[in-house]
């Protein structure tokens, strides 16, 4: 695959989104975002799809799943709970990987601004009330299940990962909260409170190389704002 182009794309599932009329030699998607890339492909058919998962979305979300499944990604990358893939008809040549909840947040260390330490300080935004603070900590420390960003910003930290030498083009991701395609409405207000947060500490280095087609989060981030 000639790997000459200068964006990677990341789909997210904000009801608003364009993508850009440019060839993409790999594409990442959040959970049921995925099904945006079948649009993509009656205009350019060659890349690589990477499906960013959170594995119990995908188990209890039978949209999330049917979209996912219908997509046939190339290369699945799961955290937050684990998939059961003999259950499932994917492709044989599926490149699928695990990341323990451990291992997604030393990930997301890389990229912001004093590391673990400030991923865990900003996750108490998830709650306005001090009491549901400490209960939603005790929760999510005691499960294994300390999120940090959605799926959606973590597909863009998979890009930058994957990619360093490239400018991450974001499609259908906002972090305004409000309507959103595939969750519970108030979860994602919530997570999309914290992402806000953490993408304003987000190293510059890494902001740098992104460019998003939506202006609220263009705003709102203060990152570069992709206009054809």
């Amino acid at each position: 695959m000639n790997d000459n182009n200068e964006y990677i794309l990341v789909l997210g599932s904000k009801p608003d989104y364009r993508i850009p009329n440019l060839p993409f030699n790999y594409i990442y998607a959040a959970n049921g975002a995925i099904e945006r890339a079948n649009e993509y492909k009656k205009r350019f058919s060659k890349f690589e799809l990477i499906s960013i998962l959170g594995g119990r979305e995908f188990e209890k979300n039978l949209e999330v799943k049917k979209r996912v499944l219908n997509s046939s990604p190339d290369k699945i990358i799961c955290r937050l709970g684990k998939i059961d893939l003999k259950k499932y008809n994917f492709s044989k040549k599926l490149n699928f990987q695990y990341l323990s909840n451990y291992q997604q947040l030393k990930i997301q260390s890389i990229f912001f601004n004093y590391g673990l330490m400030n991923i865990l300080f900003l996750e108490t935004f998830y709650e306005n009330n001090f009491l549901k603070k400490i209960m939603h900590m005790f929760r999510s420390i005691r499960r294994g299940a300390l999120v940090g960003t959605s799926t959606g910003f973590f597909a863009i930290l998979c890009a930058l990962l994957e990619h360093p030498d490239k400018q991450i083009l974001i499609s259908g991701i906002g972090m305004i909260g409000g309507d959103h395609k595939y969750s519970d409405k108030d979860r994602y207000n919530k997570r999309s409170i914290v992402d806000r947060k953490l993408i304003l500490s987000l190293k510059e280095n890494y902001k740098n190389k992104l460019i998003t087609t939506d202006k609220d989060l263009a705003n709102n981030a203060n990152i570069n704002f992709y206009s054809e």
